[in-house]
């Protein structure tokens, strides 16, 4: 066996420990080598390895089964944080976690206009601000994760966000310069995906619908995340579902998203009266305002032709919603799957997000912590 293969073996062990310990807190070490089938030895020495890191520490004397009470480890997640941005039209929501992506700080900073240089500007100085706030730990700021509510390629490069026409930016080497710490970036969708997942674990195949200012997707089949060539696969708000309708800011006529965003609800409705925002629309709707009424059934009826498209090109055991409007009024969702024909299948499952508007903020900061432990075991 090479020497690097030892060591990718042991690298690979100390992660294996390591996530077992997160996920079933509080474990002894013969605990854990039951659980992963490595030795006692090579527990015992991995264990002390990861304390050193102070990644764990013994906390605890656990019950004895007639032998000596065995030492209990817990992992040490307050010894750093990850911070997490979702960009969005209007405002960037800002989280900041502790290294197990529980939420210690939420946060929104408004867009000034669409030039990117002044934003990307006002977004240092505050994120300067904030970590300055911080209490000081072992590890500090261990990375940022960016959701983009636009097309991000395979090689992280922001390509294309409508309404901002924030076109071919390299965000991700702009922050790690600014704040030298890891970047990720990724599409609003499949950050959304990869925390939505996270409450169903035995599903593979799964979609996410984002409904917002704009419409995003993820989608995971067998577990993993579809990205495509380019990386735009999971692009569903600039599917056509009427070739000769409504014009969209991508510049193609008739996309899902022209129907069905916040947006496109709004503009719609203030044909007829003045509506600002979403909620001043959904308290309407709750009211059974015919005009919100009216709207919300053409919504019913473009979402169900958008969704049919994705059933019938990923066949996913599970389409979650992620729309505050569906949230606000739940029964939208029964009438969706009425309107959607299956001749084979029949039934399609669906259910509400459970996380609503953290999800792409939840997603990128776990991807953070993820990371941060697979590249700190990795000696």
């Amino acid at each position: 066996m090479k020497l690097a293969d030892t060591k990718d073996i042991r690298a690979l062990n100390r992660l294996i420990i390591l996530q077992t310990i997160h996920k079933q807190t509080p474990l002894s070490r013969a605990d854990i080598a039951g659980i992963t089938k490595l030795n006692k030895a090579t527990v015992s020495t991995i264990v002390k390895e990861l304390i050193d890191l102070n990644l764990i520490a013994e906390t605890s004397i656990g019950d004895s089964t007639g032998g000596r009470k065995p030492i209990m480890l817990t992992p040490l997640h307050c010894n750093g944080y990850a911070i997490a941005l979702d960009i969005n039209i209007t405002h960037i929501n800002i989280i900041i976690t502790y290294l197990n992506s529980m939420i210690i700080s939420k946060h929104q900073l408004p867009l000034e206009g669409i030039d990117f240089s002044h934003n990307f500007n006002l977004l240092c100085a505050f994120l300067r601000k904030l970590i300055t706030s911080l209490a000081p730990t072992s590890f500090g700021v261990v990375g940022i994760g960016v959701a983009v509510r636009g097309i991000v390629d395979l090689q992280h490069m922001i390509r294309y966000i409508h309404i901002l026409n924030w076109i071919d930016i390299d965000l991700k080497s702009l922050l790690e310069s600014e704040f030298n710490i890891p970047v990720y970036i990724d599409n609003e969708g499949n950050f959304s995906a990869m925390a939505e997942s996270l409450h169903y674990p035995h599903i593979k195949d799964l979609a996410v619908l984002t409904i917002d200012d704009v419409v995003s997707a993820g989608i995971l089949s067998n577990s993993q995340l579809v990205r495509g060539f380019r990386g735009y696969a999971n692009s569903l708000a600039h599917h056509i579902i009427d070739f000769d309708g409504r014009s969209c800011i991508c510049g193609q006529k008739g996309c899902l998203e022209a129907y069905i965003s916040h947006r496109a609800l709004l503009k719609e409705v203030n044909h007829t009266m003045p509506v600002v925002d979403i909620d001043t629309f959904i308290a309407l709707a709750q009211s059974n305002h015919p005009v919100a009424t009216e709207i919300l059934e053409h919504f019913i009826i473009y979402l169900a032709a958008g969704l049919t498209n994705l059933i019938y090109i990923l066949d996913c055991e599970l389409i979650i919603i992620n729309s505050k409007i569906i949230t606000a009024i739940p029964q939208l969702l029964d009438a969706v799957q009425e309107r959607i024909i299956l001749p084979i299948t029949k039934s399609q499952t669906m259910c509400s997000s459970k996380i609503g508007e953290l999800a792409p903020l939840l997603g990128a900061a776990k991807l953070v912590c993820d990371n941060f432990y697979k590249n700190i075991v990795m000696f």
